[in-house]
């Protein structure tokens, strides 16, 4: 599927998007948190439609600061330009392959967590290493979580189009992506909308 016809779904499946308020387009509204005001402050007046690609440029590392319904409105803006302006669009397709794929580091913090078990177990007898492994899985869980219900809140049309977006990287732009991100992304979660 060519980048046109994308566009054309994605726009399609996120136009009638509401707008999520500006008190709920930024995870914190404490007003304490500089980079998360600028960021409500810069977006509020657009719509992701109308959102200028200069301001997704200079805020392309801003989705870990967006509430869940700030990320799912204003993702297809930075999906969009990513898709047209492939090449002008910097660090935003890596950003969006991030925030796109659902962590693994369980796996990771298990593994460890073994590994450290077997050479400390003579030398540290007495330690609950499940105690460390849930201390550990515990701050995980959270980064699960959140992908988890922000991935919720897209529908079946929604969830194509990211699937539809991410293919594209994959089978587009295999070479810039060292560890095959996008494809990772798909098998992780979005393939059920393939």
């Amino acid at each position: 599927m060519n980048f046109n016809d994308i566009v054309d779904n994605l726009v399609r499946s996120f136009d009638h998007e509401p707008h999520p308020g500006e008190a709920n387009i930024v995870y914190d509204n404490s007003g304490y948190h500089l980079e998360a005001q600028a960021i409500r402050q810069a977006f509020t007046p657009f719509t992701w439609q109308a959102m200028p690609p200069e301001l997704l440029h200079e805020e392309q590392s801003c989705l870990g600061f967006l509430s869940r319904a700030g990320f799912k409105y204003y993702l297809p803006a930075f999906m969009r330009l990513a898709l047209t302006d492939y090449h002008r669009a910097d660090m935003i397709p890596d950003n969006l392959v991030f925030s796109l794929t659902l962590p693994i580091e369980a796996d990771i913090i298990a593994s460890a967590i073994d590994i450290k078990r077997d050479q400390m177990d003579e030398k540290m007898p007495g330690v609950d290493w499940n105690d460390i492994l849930q201390s550990q899985l515990q701050s995980l869980n959270q980064s699960v979580h959140e992908f988890i219900a922000r991935a919720a809140l897209f529908n079946s049309d929604q969830g194509r189009v990211i699937y539809q977006f991410l293919a594209h990287l994959r089978d587009e732009h295999s070479d810039d992506f060292l560890n095959q991100e996008p494809a990772v992304a798909i098998q992780r979660y979005w393939f059920q909308f393939a």
